[in-house]
């Protein structure tokens, strides 16, 4: 029964796929990444913002695609406001680019918090043209400088591949 429903799914991604049709994929997405920031900006006495290029090595799973190995790439601005003595409020946003191994790309909008960020993907090339879909990764941190951040995602969402 297993097999017959796994042959179903992929049957029908095909289907929808090959006839035009959107279809939708839970996904998850996992990988390591290293970020590195500008020097903080002030724009007031409790506001600065940096600009930063995250990097990042990712498997995206789901199983209708299997996994599909990524380098994303994103470039953005970070606002940080000190909210007290032990809190920093940290919301920026940001472009990214997810290039597989033949070189196509799914495009995303990011929006970062204090531990992690929320890609809006809103489209792509190749095999990911008309891709939409929302990603959202909690982050642990294995390096923490002020320039400098390092660190592992575990990110769950959901992947709309349209007509190619």
């Amino acid at each position: 029964m297993k097999i017959m429903n796994v042959v179903l799914k992929s049957s029908l991604a095909a289907l929808c796929a090959c006839a035009g049709l959107a279809w939708a994929a839970p996904v998850t997405m996992t990988g390591g990444w290293a970020a590195d920031f500008s020097p903080a900006m002030m724009q007031s006495a409790d506001t600065s913002t940096t600009v930063f290029q995250f990097e990042g090595s990712y498997k995206l799973n789901s199983k209708e695609l299997g996994d599909v190995y990524l380098l994303l790439t994103c470039v953005g601005l970070e606002p940080a406001t000190k909210v007290s003595a032990t809190e920093t409020k940290v919301a920026g946003s940001g472009r990214c680019e997810l290039k597989d191994k033949d070189g196509d790309k799914l495009l995303a909008g990011m929006v970062t918090a204090f531990d992690g960020f929320t890609l809006n993907i809103d489209g792509g090339t190749g095999k990911w043209k008309g891709a939409s879909g929302k990603i959202v990764s909690k982050e642990t941190f294995t390096v923490e400088t002020e320039r400098l951040l390092k660190g592992y995602s575990n990110a769950k969402g959901e992947l709309v591949l349209g007509k190619r």
